[in-house]
């Protein structure tokens, strides 16, 4: 699966050559004040991700409206909105991105497979402030390249691992966040005691956000037990009948 994601990102990232004007994120660039996230010490934080679809699973909300979605975790406590921007696996659109900036004034995470420096430019015109970046897809050199030009364009790279060689890969980047998937990307399977591993691999001057098979208030108890500042959430907010009180149930999740 993930080989056949990156096949298409390939033919997208021509199409951007094509089309993308590097002067305007120049221009851009300039004036951008960017939006950061900032945690509450000692709180785990939601960033709550606009879901539509996955590849294994396919829809995920019968009545998916984005718009109310996005106004809905504003409203309920969400520290950053996760966008997914991806078209052909996750029925995401690049598109979403300055709808929902128009709405909100949250920090937000354009969730994609960024494979190139093209997409980052994209990705600022698009108004993210953070962008995800997988450790998986690329070797060291290709991530030093692109977590050094997320920062030159104003933008938090939020860089994501699966195991502790990949975290080793990642101390020595640039970056002040490391999102720990709790996803396999071979099987698709989901545990989160993958953070609970990892976590005592990432250095207490790193933000810690773990991502993927987070439901519920003792999930949250358990990644704040193991210092995580941020967990990733999707599917557990969009197949809710109420994603704004799941969303509040999941941000306060010391309160009982």
């Amino acid at each position: 699966m993930l080989g056949r994601i990156i096949a298409q990102k390939r033919r997208e990232v021509e199409e951007l050559r094509v089309g993308l004007d590097i002067d305007k994120v120049s221009e851009l660039k300039r004036s951008k004040h960017p939006r950061n996230f900032n945690h509450t010490p000692n709180r785990v934080a939601v960033i709550a991700e606009l879901k539509k679809a996955s590849p294994i699973k396919g829809q995920l909300c019968a009545d998916y409206n984005l718009p109310d979605m996005a106004l809905s975790y504003a409203e309920n406590g969400a520290a950053v909105i996760s966008v997914l921007t991806d078209k052909e696996f996750f029925q995401g659109s690049p598109d979403f991105l300055p709808e929902i900036r128009t709405l909100v004034q949250l920090p937000l995470l354009r969730k994609d497979f960024i494979i190139d420096e093209l997409q980052l430019y994209e990705s600022l015109l698009l108004g993210a402030d953070l962008v995800l970046l997988i450790a998986a897809v690329h070797n060291y050199p290709r991530l030093l390249d692109l977590t050094v030009k997320c920062r030159e364009l104003g933008m938090e790279p939020l860089l994501e691992v699966h195991d502790r060689e990949e975290v080793k890969k990642a101390l020595d980047l640039p970056v002040g966040m490391i999102g720990v998937n709790n996803r396999n990307l071979k099987d698709f399977t989901v545990d989160i005691k993958t953070s609970l591993k990892l976590a005592e691999y990432i250095p207490d001057n790193i933000g810690r956000v773990s991502e993927s098979g987070i439901r519920s208030a003792a999930d949250m108890r358990l990644l704040g037990e193991h210092g995580y500042q941020a967990a990733l959430i999707g599917e557990a907010l969009v197949t809710s009948p109420n994603p704004g009180m799941k969303l509040r149930e999941l941000v306060n999740y010391d309160q009982g």
